[in-house]
């Protein structure tokens, strides 16, 4: 260490050193998602940096403990064998082993034969017995995330969310929620934008009102009412005051659901009261002032529209200078079980209490979601509701409950990327064999589903995660 007349010269730790900074690579995960009959046991999960194996094996409490390199994974299921899998490091990737255990293992939906080894790709669904777990490869997230994150089963209370990188992102938005600055929330539909703004603004302080309203469900002039009000006989039909929405916010959040859909005339008026803050109802020159936190939420880019010259340059200045992405379901599997067990909770009594059959909790895991949380929230409560109509003193949700398109995935979902993938040596390997068997069954899928001892449902989500069309075998 550098010193200067007896002054020590200090180590730049760069990101590492913080929290709050930039993700780093965290190595390999293990997240414990959810038990086909205990739907409601919590998640947990493992870091797997310092270890150079996992073993799995029946235990009566889930839970794992790190002892000279070794994980040793308990999992309370009474399928599960004393030594059922163990999962080894090999340089910078990892391989499956089944301990012989006596009802195998499931790697992505397809059985892992007694003894068997098999290469493990980025991203893998682990079945052991009616447990399923998931394998991440090379995480991204805080150089300060936990080892272990096990929550208690007594309390019932589970994290957000289990996906590192968007807990770093979650604790960096939960710092700003206090303040006034303006947030524009990104993502997809269904992602989940509106639970993020109540959450902000429960934990904002702010005394007023969480108020929101879809840009693009309304014409130009009913949205400039809606937000802005009017005074009595500003036009026809104007037979009293009517504050708006903008005024009815005050001193708490106005959300703009689907804010790229704004004509470009409210665009000026909004940046009016964002500058101002202050707003004139429609059919007056007085303005009142206004005391409001604006949280803009969009499924589309901003930016591509300001190019386009359909949103405002100054304005998405305003509302974008602090930015979030919501990830997709399908970036942020992790959360699988929490999602589960969070919309079974939001049911009717006694809905995180049923049990899945293991073909449905397959499908379930293994559906890429392309519509995200809010298609699994109407596709879990459909399947409940006919579960709980099938009169079964025991209610179990079946495959025939869910909907046709979770049982029979969604091979035509693009890479979530959208960049080409870059594929194992093992993926690569059953690319080529599934492609010639398709090509040889004339893309047939039940047929090449037969030769290769899969269900055809399951070869179909092997397809979509190889990125294979049924024209590529012929």
């Amino acid at each position: 260490m550098d010193t200067v007349e007896g002054r020590e010269t200090l180590v730049d730790k760069g990101s590492e050193s913080s929290a709050g900074g930039a993700p780093v690579s965290l190595g390999a995960l293990l997240v414990r998602l959810v038990t086909a009959e205990d739907v409601a046991a919590p998640s947990s999960r493992h870091r797997l940096d310092s270890c150079s194996s996992v073993l799995f094996s029946r235990s009566e409490a889930n839970g794992g403990q790190s002892r000279d390199g070794v994980l040793s994974v308990a999992v309370d299921d009474r399928y599960v064998s004393t030594r059922h899998l163990r999962l080894l490091r090999e340089g910078s990737r990892w391989k499956a082993v089944d301990e012989g255990s006596t009802n195998g293992t499931f790697l992505d939906g397809r059985r892992l034969g007694r003894g068997e080894e098999r290469l493990l790709g980025d991203e893998a669904l682990l079945e052991v017995g009616h447990t399923f777990f998931l394998f991440r490869n090379d995480a991204r997230g805080s150089a300060e995330t936990p080892s272990t994150v096990a929550p208690s089963r007594r309390d019932g209370h589970e994290p957000t969310t289990l996906n590192p990188e968007w807990e770093l992102e979650l604790a960096r938005i939960e710092r700003l929620a206090p303040t006034g600055h303006e947030l524009l929330v990104e993502g997809e539909s269904g992602v989940g934008k509106e639970v993020l703004a109540r959450a902000l603004h429960a934990r904002s302080g702010r005394p007023g009102p969480l108020v929101s309203v879809n840009c693009g469900a309304l014409s130009e002039n009913l949205l400039d009412d809606e937000l802005f009000g009017h005074v009595r006989g500003a036009f026809s039909g104007a037979q009293s005051d009517r504050q708006g929405l903008i005024r009815a916010a005050h001193q708490g959040t106005l959300l703009l659901d689907e804010v790229g859909e704004m004509p470009p005339g409210l665009q000026v008026k909004l940046l009016r009261v964002l500058e101002d803050h202050r707003v004139r109802p429609i059919g007056t020159e007085a303005e009142t002032s206004v005391d409001v936190r604006i949280i803009a939420a969009t499924h589309r880019d901003l930016r591509k529209l300001v190019a386009d010259g359909t949103f405002r340059q100054d304005l998405l200045a305003r509302l974008g200078l602090l930015t979030t992405r919501v990830p997709p379901v399908r970036q942020r599997r992790e959360d699988l079980g929490i999602l589960i067990r969070s919309i079974l909770r939001s049911g009717p009594p006694g809905s995180d209490r049923l049990r899945f059959d293991l073909d449905a909790l397959r499908q379930v895991l293994l559906h890429p979601w392309p519509l995200n949380v809010r298609e699994m929230r109407q596709a879990l409560r459909v399947a409940v509701d006919l579960a709980r109509g099938d009169g079964a003193q025991a209610v179990a949700v079946s495959s025939h409950h869910l909907p046709q398109g979770v049982r029979e995935g969604a091979p035509g979902v693009p890479a979530p990327s959208g960049a080409a993938r870059e594929f194992t040596s093992e993926e690569r390997q059953q690319r080529e064999r599934v492609v010639a068997l398709l090509g040889a069954h004339q893309g047939n899928v039940a047929a090449a589903a037969r030769e290769l001892g899969l269900a055809r449902t399951n070869l179909q989500r092997l397809m979509a995660r190889l990125e294979i069309g049924r024209s590529d075998g012929g």
